[in-house]
């Protein structure tokens, strides 16, 4: 009788579908304030005018005027909004390298469960600003509240940060690099899940829990119970697993070689100098910046705009603005499965990645521009939006997978260095928009022509970034060669 051979168990899936909750949830809670903006605009007096605002209108004649004043009013909350969006990208791309970084040095489970933790404490915090305010005086002026939403927002970008190169580097560890992009594709579809239901729940939760700041609280408390149960079960190697076979072990190390993801058992030194000069991991950098200086709007700025041009109230917006996130939903599933196939047939690591870059960002772009030629016809408006963010998500798996084809061992922070830049994108994006839309006077038509030209351009720097370029000479045997 010839010896059975043993199956190979199918944990890395559990894990896969463990780590697509933590996707859900870290879109949920970075999305879900945009929905509340209004509330939070009116409960924090971010509406209220200021000095030179006053100023303004007296010179014009309009100091009695309620249209000019609640105008104004609109603008200047939209501007304090502003700094409280940014507030998170910067948070969150100040710590994205030292994120990844603590996990290639110590292990994805210990520096997931603090990011959680942190976020979530963070994210009960959003919730209790006017509450923490009122410890010091009964009466704060708009600038207080703003400046304390503003650091909570912050560290709450702090605490994300470094979320999502530990998953990539998790995603490395626990999938053979033949399914990797289509494991990414999977992480990308639950966050966008999660980013598309947030309009709508959040509002639900305010309603069930009482208000926003209630909302955010349970959010938080969410966040810690699940930080817990994750650092209870989860392992960083498969190894370590006692559910894990041999034959599962083996298989997901099929095609490591020396300097893989796999095989690397220390503290290896970080080679700083090629993360920083590498042209290839700048035009990745390059292209991960434009698609967030671009995109962001969908998650900041939308409800405010389709109240402003179309007259939808922010109540009636919360389906609108998550279709776009849920148009990327299934395009987010499908690009890493035709990545890695498209690897698989032509033997080009390169181009089966870079291809779906080049189109995918290029489509968005040219219908980000198509947008000021339908006027105020809101459904038209967000079909095409839908539409654009359904091309950009193609590429979205493929850009978290290229950081593990090209670092290996170094997977968490190179992805940690191109959300880094990511970050500077969006922050251009969100302290941008109201300036193109408002002080320039070009209105938000203007801003639409701005995002579908950045869109372009990260376009043409997939064309230079090149994944079976490793960042590590040694890596270089791991893997299939460019064609």
């Amino acid at each position: 009788m010839p010896p059975s051979i043993e199956r190979p168990t199918r944990v890395r899936y559990l894990v896969l579908g463990v780590l697509c909750s933590l996707a859900f949830l870290t879109y949920f809670d970075r999305v879900c304030i945009m929905q509340v903006q209004e509330d939070i605009s009116r409960d924090l007096h971010f509406t209220q005018l200021t000095e030179a605002d006053e100023e303004h209108l007296r010179t014009q004649g309009k100091q009695e005027n309620a249209a000019a004043r609640s105008e104004l009013a609109n603008a200047r909350a939209i501007d304090r909004m502003a700094w409280v969006f940014w507030a998170f990208t910067l948070g969150y791309g100040l710590f994205e390298v030292p994120g990844g970084w603590m996990g290639d040095r110590w292990g994805p489970r210990g520096v997931i469960f603090r990011i959680v933790i942190c976020w979530s404490v963070f994210t009960a915090m959003t919730g209790a600003v006017d509450g923490v305010v009122g410890w010091f005086t009964t009466s704060p002026e708009p600038w207080l509240l703003l400046m304390v939403m503003v650091a909570a927002r912050f560290v709450f970008g702090l605490g994300e940060a470094g979320a999502y190169p530990n998953i990539s580097r998790a995603m490395g560890r626990w999938f053979p690099f033949r399914d990797r992009a289509a494991a990414q594709s999977a992480v990308w579809f639950c966050s966008r899940l999660g980013g598309a239901v947030s309009p709508i729940l959040i509002l639900e939760l305010g309603h069930v829990a009482g208000g926003w700041r209630q909302a955010f609280w349970v959010l938080g408390g969410i966040g810690i119970l699940w930080s817990f149960a994750f650092y209870f079960w989860f392992r960083d190697r498969p190894e370590e697993m006692p559910a894990v076979n041999a034959a599962e072990a083996e298989l997901i190390r099929a095609d490591s070689g020396p300097g893989s993801i796999h095989t690397d058992t220390g503290h290896a030194h970080m080679p700083w100098r090629r993360l920083l000069l590498s042209s290839n991991l700048w035009a990745l950098y390059l292209a991960a910046a434009c698609v967030s200086f671009s995109w962001f709007f969908n998650i900041t700025f939308l409800p405010a705009y389709l109240k402003q041009v179309s007259d939808v109230s922010f109540e009636d917006s919360k389906w609108l603005t998550g279709a776009p996130l849920l148009a990327g939903a299934v395009p987010c599933l499908m690009g890493g499965w035709i990545s890695d196939a498209l690897v698989r047939r032509t033997g080009s690591k390169r181009w089966g990645r870079s291809l779906i870059g080049v189109v995918g960002f290029g489509m968005a772009g040219l219908l980000t521009l198509f947008v000021p030629a339908l006027g105020n016809h809101y459904v038209l408006i967000i079909g095409i939006i839908c539409l654009a963010c359904a091309f950009q998500d193609t590429a979205v798996p493929i850009i978290w997978t290229v950081p593990v084809d090209i670092g290996e061992r170094y997977a968490a922070t190179v992805a940690g260095a191109m959300n880094c830049m990511g970050c500077v994108g969006a922050s251009l994006g969100i302290l941008l928009a109201p300036r193109i839309q408002i002080h320039l006077g070009l209105g938000w038509n203007g801003v639409f022509i701005v995002n579908g030209c950045v869109y372009l351009v990260g376009a043409l720097a997939w064309l230079r970034v090149n994944a079976s370029e490793p960042l590590s000479p040694v890596v270089a045997s791991v893997g299939e060669s460019d064609a």
